[in-house]
């Protein structure tokens, strides 16, 4: 049976205990009795011999060779050099890896031996892994103190920066989920099939022994095992009433005249005796219609014996949905299993059991780092989540999902990619009710606007100019300050600088004004009070722009086309108009195909032309 795993304070206080032992006898300085590179490896490499232990036949032991050993912790360590010959590879660094078991053996989690063969060379390495010691209270609050100090040192992933160290070997050292357990042994099973189909394959040679006349019997291109085939489907177990027949006629059909029946003088004229007849072909005329009925009858049959396996599909897909619905930003998340998901949030796990990921819609890579944005934003202010809705980013993506398979969400989302915008929408408003009266937020954007209109530091040997800080569309102070008169600031709208009051820089320029004033800013400057606002319906939604009618497509398209300007074909009726586009599309449509079988002429012609000799 597999021990139970070992945890990393665990590890460290056995580490501790080995390394103090040798420091007890001199091999060791006092300094080096906590070293943070031979956990790491301790750490990543004892995972590693777990998960072989976990894939084998006896519970914790392991039967390996120092080759395979060298080749399967070379994916942990990237300094090591391995060229692909195995026993070169294991010259090189077994000694390392006997280091590292003598270590692990030492610590009590293992023990390891070389065997041999008669010969006395080595054939093979066998571990044993065995449960932790005993620590006392003393040992393990030292070695939880010490990891503490290394994790606020170096990062929870232990990197030291060394080019010779494991990358991330707490990522390494963590067990593998379930769902990565099924992945790799729906690999590994999968690679089992394809090598016995490998090792099934054979080519037949079809021709006659040497001397042998060619007859139908040496020269048949049906193999004669053929007939022996299974009548039911290897997948559904659905029987195949007719497929002896149909092979026997196949062959019928196939088979070549012997010398036999050529010999006899008779050729053609005895085509209706050959041995398709005495088969049972039907001629062409006596074929049966198809039978509609029939052929329902068998899909539905399909369909029953199919469906446990499609339960059991849908079972597993709805299984992984809730496994990804807990997931957080620690760790990454695959675009296949997002979409599964999805389908099985959105449309039900039958749907993903028999379709497939493909209801979600492809994914692109802004699109996945739109959703950890997102993902990110919905829980820092999962305070102000919807009533019902979970506190994890994932879990509201699919919680999205059901709501409009169900119909509880009014033009919900379809696809995956709309899922994502409105789930970033969504955790924008949240982060605004959160956030929209924040002291907090209120001094750090004052702060903000401080560094935008205070004067850059000066550096030697660099050029300034002098500029205002802030626009001359600004009524300002002699002392520089903005002019504010009943709590309004004072602008110059006569002045030729003055930019739209939709614009980023108008805006700006507003709230830095009442920031550093100490005022409030206006709804107009502060996106978050007033997207709060307008989900609490204290005042209107924000004005749309509204969508262009079939009018103004025409005018463009037209004025795209001639050339002429909008204003000029505004004038012309609309009759004349739409009769002036039909005659554009009509003649551009006919230029596009000219040009089209020009090009395909041209490129007959190079292909036609003859070589240089």
């Amino acid at each position: 049976m597999l021990p139970a795993p070992v945890g990393a304070v665990m590890l460290l206080a056995l580490l501790a205990r080995v390394r103090a032992g040798r420091v007890a006898a001199g091999e060791l300085s006092p300094g080096r009795v906590h070293d943070v590179r031979a956990f790491r490896c301790c750490l990543a490499e004892l995972a590693y011999l777990r998960r072989l232990a976990a894939g084998g036949r006896h519970g914790g032991t392991v039967v390996t060779s120092m080759r395979q050993l060298v080749a399967g912790l070379a994916a942990l360590h990237p300094a090591w050099r391995i060229t692909g010959e195995g026993f070169a590879d294991r010259d090189r660094h077994h000694r390392a890896v006997r280091r590292r078991l003598r270590d692990l053996e030492a610590m009590g989690l293992l023990s390891w031996r070389i065997g041999v063969d008669v010969d006395g060379q080595e054939r093979r390495t066998e571990l044993e892994l065995l449960p932790a010691p005993e620590l006392s209270v003393q040992e393990l609050k030292a070695a939880a103190g010490q990891l503490q100090r290394w994790q606020a040192r170096y990062g929870a992933s232990l990197c030291t920066g060394s080019s010779t160290e494991i990358p991330d070997a707490t990522r390494h050292a963590r067990p593998l989920s379930a769902s990565e357990c099924q992945r790799r042994g729906v690999r590994h099973a999968r690679a089992t099939a394809a090598a016995r189909r490998r090792r099934g394959e054979h080519q037949s040679n079809s021709a006659p022994p040497c001397g042998a006349p060619p007859t139908a019997e040496n020269n048949s291109i049906v193999n004669p095992t053929a007939l022996e085939l299974r009548d039911a489907s290897l997948r559904t177990g659905v029987t195949r009433a007719h497929a002896i027949e149909g092979l026997i006629a196949a062959a019928a059909l196939d088979a070549p005249r012997t010398a036999a029946i050529e010999d006899d003088g008779v050729g053609d004229r005895d085509a209706s005796r050959s041995p398709s007849v005495a088969a049972g072909v039907p001629e062409p005329a006596q074929c049966p219609v198809l039978d509609v009925e029939a052929l329902v009858v068998r899909v539905r049959e399909r369909e029953a014996h199919r469906a446990p396996v499609v339960e059991l599909i849908a079972f597993q897909a709805s299984a992984r949905a809730v496994e990804l619905a807990g997931w957080g930003l620690e760790r990454c998340w695959p675009f296949s299993r997002l979409r599964e998901a999805w389908v099985v949030a959105r449309y039900g796990p039958a749907a993903a059991a028999e379709s497939g990921p493909s209801g979600a819609g492809p994914l692109g890579g802004e699109d996945y780092a739109r959703l950890r944005r997102a993902v990110a934003r919905y829980e820092r202010n999962a305070t102000a989540a919807p009533e019902g809705y979970p506190a994890g980013g994932l879990a509201a993506l699919l919680y999205l999902g059901t709501l409009a398979g169900a119909g509880g969400l009014a033009g919900g989302p379809r696809t995956l990619g709309y899922a994502i915008g409105a789930l970033d929408q969504l955790a924008r408003r949240m982060r605004a009710l959160a956030t929209a009266g924040s002291v907090a937020r209120l001094k750090a954007a004052t702060e903000r606007a401080r560094r935008r209109r205070q004067d850059p530091p000066a550096r030697a040997l660099q050029l300034s100019f002098r500029t205002a800080r802030w626009p001359g569309w600004v009524r300002t102070t002699p002392d520089g300050e903005p002019v504010f008169e009943d709590g309004l600031l004072q602008l110059d709208v006569e002045h030729p600088g003055l930019p739209s009051a939709n614009s980023d820089a108008y805006r700006m320029v507003l709230r830095d004004a009442y920031l550093l004033a100490g005022r409030q800013p206006p709804l107009q400057a502060d996106g978050r009070a007033s997207m709060a606002l307008r989900h609490q319906g204290q005042i209107p939604p924000a004005e749309q722009h509204p969508r262009p009618d079939q009018e103004d497509l025409e005018l463009a398209e037209l004025a795209r086309r001639t050339g002429e300007p909008i204003s000029l074909l505004r004038r012309l009726s609309a009759g004349y108009r739409q009769a002036w586009l039909a005659r554009q599309r009509q003649h551009d449509a006919q230029r596009a195909r000219r040009e089209m079988i020009a090009l395909r002429e041209r490129i007959h012609q190079i292909h036609d032309r003859p070589s240089s000799p």
